[in-house]
């Protein structure tokens, strides 16, 4: 490997910045039973959180668990615990106490599911709310999350116009915040029973809990969902006409609360399955745990995790963070970057390598040090045990340079060849170099796929499985398969993908077709994209180009390479495509696995005559074959192919077809830092995780705390 092994040193405090994407497919989750020990180090995984570049907030959370649930108000003040009668037994959903639009009730399920599925499709958050009004469910379709009434009162304007939403009642309207305080009670039986008589009489009403300072939290009744204080007083008028003897005051929201609603959004037949905690969104969080195990969240998939949820307001948005011991995350993350089956040493050095990430990347979202999303590592509460157990192996093992913690940024592959930063930020980092990597394990298993013509005078890949050789040749020599199924695709490019790569044609038992060129099927390590026309093309990088390129697209090649090979610099119609980093013309080509990259032209030709003499023409541009009698004959063909010294055969669309565009590269990511491909090669090679660690991070020690 021709580097030094990384050595121990001793234990060092490291503080808790950058990004990371996130490649491979996550594993089988298997969570193992473990303790966190007394004091162990705990990390803030953001699910839910709109902060800088991380924009994944929602209007709620719905948090579940077999065993049940435990719940708490926080703040300055102190924590409160929520009553268990006040939550359902198994999952709490929850959202802050704001704006939103109250489109309808009813007495008729079926017309609140049916509205509330409207609204969803409406691209709007929403709610659909159960109560009993003398004896009989009414439900409530409630919509939204806004931060003030003008939002919402627009908001409702906007949702108006929608004929889709015919179901709305003829006066939906926008509530608030603003209550009233019609009693205190001892419980919640009782809470729930005076509730009731003011429910039966029309109005909103909810059970809420207030926190008192150095006390369990108090019941409380609270009419209206008012909108400012001028409603609210209207609101008790009509509420004293009503019972004049009550007792209202204004209820104090600048305290810690949680306003209890039955929600059934969630329900096929209109009993409530949750509780709706409606908390303040200033100064105030809400921490869920598990009574045992782990929670699921149902707007993360159902995926479940370790730990507690906090749940709060933060930029105006629904925060959720995921609270857990470091060591417990990493499960996760090695799970999902690497996973079952891969080699014990390879997920050892993950381990080491997101660990030492976890721990440079500070609060790196203002209330959290890493998110769920492709900005950081992998993590989606699935386990594998191989995975933990890599993760025991290494406990408290980080890479660290005379700063500290490095940022041990890794790839999944980096395509052969590992870059020192030069080539993807435009800069270069110490600990980081340019080196071979082992990453062609990634194709080995990956189906062949033979490019060829089709019957219909298409040229095409069809997967291997499929083709049969049938022993003849064409007069070129190139060898005729027949096709031994029937609907078999035959797409642009040697992958499956519906939506980029759609079938070209279908061919059925016994079809010919002339094969000139093979190729593993698109993978981590080599891959294809394409082909694009330049019409294609052109859209394709305008959608992310912050100077759009005018004019047709007439050549797109690379112009510059870095050590490493990848691309960085790469020109349209001779002019370089400027971007903040080199790394950035993957955005600009629709997402390219990495720069590593070559683009190949089709839909031209060039030719050289006996004399050496070299002449290039685009399609639509005449060719003509010279006659021994010396007379020019047009030569009139859809494509055409050309046979070099070496046999290689080449294919240029012929005639007046416009241009294509095929991308053909290796790697997948950045290629900084270790290459999970790579680390698993090495590993097949006898080689241990720190002699792994130390081959993709230079002049860096192994400490272990």
């Amino acid at each position: 490997m021709m580097k030094p092994v990384i050595g121990l040193a001793a234990a060092a405090f490291l503080a808790f910045s950058a990004t990371l994407p996130a490649f491979l497919a996550p594993a089988t989750p298997v969570k193992a039973a473990t303790e966190a020990a007394a004091g162990a180090e705990t990390i803030r995984v953001a699910l839910m959180l709109e902060a800088g570049k991380l924009k994944s907030a929602a209007a709620s959370v719905t948090i579940s668990s077999p065993e049940g649930l435990t719940a708490a108000l926080r703040s300055a003040a102190g924590t409160v615990p929520l009553p268990a009668d006040a939550l359902s037994a198994n999952t709490v959903r929850a959202a802050g106490d704001q704006f939103r639009l109250k489109l309808l009730e009813t007495a008729d399920f079926t017309q609140a599911k049916t509205l509330q599925d409207q609204v969803a499709s409406a691209v709007q958050p929403v709610f659909l709310l159960t109560e009993t009004r003398n004896g009989k469910p009414s439900y409530q379709v409630v919509a939204g999350d806004y931060a003030t009434k003008a939002a919402a009162a627009s908001a409702l304007a906007a949702l108006k116009l929608q004929p889709a939403l015919a179901l709305m009642s003829s006066s939906p309207q926008v509530q608030g915040p603003f209550r009233l305080v019609a009693g205190s009670y001892a419980s919640q039986a009782e809470a729930d029973k005076a509730r009731a008589a003011f429910a039966n009489k029309g109005f909103e009403t909810a059970v809420a809990l207030t926190a008192k300072t150095g006390a369990a939290a108090a019941y409380e009744v609270w009419l209206g969902a008012e909108t400012d204080n001028e409603a609210l007083a209207a609101l008790k008028l009509n509420v004293l006409k009503s019972q004049p003897a009550v007792q209202l005051a204004t209820a104090d929201t600048s305290k810690p609360y949680a306003a209890v609603r039955q929600d059934a959004t969630s329900s096929e037949n209109g009993a409530a399955n949750a509780s709706l905690l409606l908390f303040p969104v200033q100064n105030v969080k809400l921490d869920v745990t598990p009574k045992k195990g782990e929670f699921a969240v149902a707007e993360k998939f159902n995926r479940t995790y370790r730990g507690k949820a906090e749940i709060s307001y933060h930029n105006n948005k629904l925060a959720v963070i995921n609270e857990l011991t470091l060591e417990e995350y990493l499960y996760s993350v090695v799970s999902g970057e690497m996973g079952k089956g891969w080699p014990a040493e390879a997920l050892k050095a993950q381990a080491v390598a997101a660990r030492s990430y976890a721990k440079a990347s500070g609060i790196k979202y203002e209330i959290a040090h890493v998110s769920d999303t492709n900005l950081d590592q992998v993590y989606d509460g699935n386990e594998d045990a191989d995975s933990i157990a890599a993760v025991n192996a290494t406990a408290g093992e980080v890479l660290k340079d005379k700063n500290g913690p490095i940022l041990a940024l890794f790839s999944a592959n980096a395509g052969g060849m590992t870059s020192d930063g030069s080539d993807v930020w435009g800069n270069t980092v110490s600990y980081l170099s340019v080196g071979p990597s082992p990453d062609d394990g990634a194709e080995k298993a990956k189906a062949l796929w033979r490019r060829g013509v089709l019957p219909d005078g298409q040229v095409a890949y069809i997967h291997s499985d499929y083709l049969e050789n049938t022993g003849t040749k064409n007069s070129a020599g190139l060898p005729v398969y027949q096709i031994t199924d029937n609907a078999v695709n035959a797409r642009k490019e040697p992958y499956v993908d519906n939506a980029k790569n759609p079938a070209v044609a279908k061919l059925n038992q016994g079809d010919k077709v002339t094969v000139f060129d093979e190729a593993r099927e698109s993978n981590s390590y080599s891959w294809f994209r394409g082909p694009y026309d330049s019409g294609e093309l052109l859209a394709l990088m305008n959608k992310t180009l912050s100077e759009p390129i005018t004019g047709p697209l007439t050549s797109l090649e690379v112009t510059q390479r870095g050590a490493s090979g990848r691309v960085t610099e790469l020109s349209v119609n001779g002019k370089p495509v400027a971007v903040s980093t080199p790394d950035a013309y993957r955005s600009v080509l629709g997402g390219v696995p990495s720069t590593r990259f070559e683009i190949e032209r089709s839909g031209g030709y060039t030719i050289q005559g006996a004399g050496g003499a070299v002449s290039s023409a685009a399609n639509g541009t005449a060719l003509y074959a010279l006659t021994a009698s010396g007379q020019a004959q047009p030569v009139n063909a859809s494509s055409y192919f050309a046979l070099n010294g070496d046999g290689k055969v080449s294919y240029t669309a012929g005639g007046a077809a416009t241009a294509m565009y095929t991308i053909k590269g290796t790697g997948n990511g950045h290629g900084l830092g270790l290459s999970q491909w790579g680390a698993r090669g090495w590993a097949e090679k006898g080689y241990d995780y720190k002699q792994i660690l130390a081959y993709y991070y230079d002049g860096v020690t192994l400490t272990k705390e």
